[in-house]
């Protein structure tokens, strides 16, 4: 995880943001001297882009320094519904990391929450295999829900796919994209892959996840590209004509114009999937850092 900005930085940065908790927990992981880790995302689908997305990720010990002794608190500031709070106390005790998150979408405000599970790896005498996390176990276990309202939260099950080697993890990913997007542009792919898979001669594994609403058809396939070190700006291009067909060319441009604000920053996950309406929307993941607080 790389050295990211101050705790004031970030309480600067977001202190305009009507999202309900987000300043409680900025300003409590303050208080105890807690370090925390940030993501970003952006979304786009037909309709436009959506970039005020944010992920607050805390190690287990760490959540613990920061809320003891109501660990429960920022699900309560966060109005997470009762119902799913006595469900979440159920899992929180597997849980090694606690992630929170914000995101303004078409409908208002989203709270979410994920409980990130201890992944298993395969242990045998093959070397190809060896090592490996386990396909089909859960990894996250997710809730989502309206920051404003009561309505009910949404469960989320991100199940592990694969974790192969990049190229053979590309081509997972692919084929999984394919199942759920008609848009997708094969050539585009090809060139995706001698971008990212030629980037890393090392060729590190990388992650693919399934995940899947309770209840809704709802589904996205994300991979995880963190260890290939690319910017935004080296992928930009390729990443694009993946659904060029498929986005209108106003909110092309204008998620054009957001990705090079963020230029530099280094790419962590793409997801593609189909939301609860059955459209097809596409999530870019970056900028992972540390926030210091001390």
């Amino acid at each position: 995880m790389r050295a990211g900005k101050s705790i004031q930085e970030l309480i600067a940065e977001f202190i305009a943001m009507d999202a309900i908790g987000l300043q409680a927990v900025l300003w409590q992981a303050k208080d105890r001297g807690v370090e925390f880790d940030l993501e970003r995302s952006v979304r786009v689908d037909a309709s436009g882009v959506f970039p005020m997305r944010l992920l607050v990720s805390f190690e287990s010990q760490a959540f613990h320094q920061a809320f003891s002794p109501d660990l429960f608190l920022p699900f309560t500031w966060m109005n997470l519904p009762n119902e799913n709070l006595n469900r979440l106390k159920t899992f929180f005790p597997k849980a090694w990391r606690v992630h929170f998150g914000w995101e303004l979408g078409v409908h208002g405000w989203i709270g979410k929450i994920y409980l990130e599970l201890h992944p298993r790896e395969i242990v045998d005498n093959d070397v190809a295999t060896s090592g490996r996390f386990e396909p089909g176990q859960l990894l996250f276990l997710g809730y989502k829900w309206p920051l404003s309202g009561t309505a009910s939260a949404v469960v989320s099950k991100y199940k592990i796919l694969t974790h192969l080697p990049a190229r053979k993890a590309l081509e997972v990913w692919k084929g999984s994209v394919e199942q759920i997007s008609r848009e997708f542009e094969a050539e585009a792919y090809l060139n995706l892959v001698e971008c990212l898979g030629g980037s890393c001669p090392e060729n590190p594994d990388l992650l693919v996840l399934e995940v899947a609403d309770e209840g809704s058809q709802r589904v996205s396939y994300d991979i995880n590209l963190y260890d290939l070190e690319q910017s935004v700006e080296s992928i930009q291009d390729v990443w694009m004509a993946l659904f060029a067909n498929s986005i209108p060319d106003s909110v092309q441009q204008a998620y054009r114009r957001y990705l090079g604000s963020i230029a530099q920053e280094r790419v962590g996950h793409m997801a593609c999937g189909l939301d609860r309406s059955g459209a097809t929307f596409w999530t870019l993941y970056y900028g992972a850092c540390r926030v210091v607080t001390r």
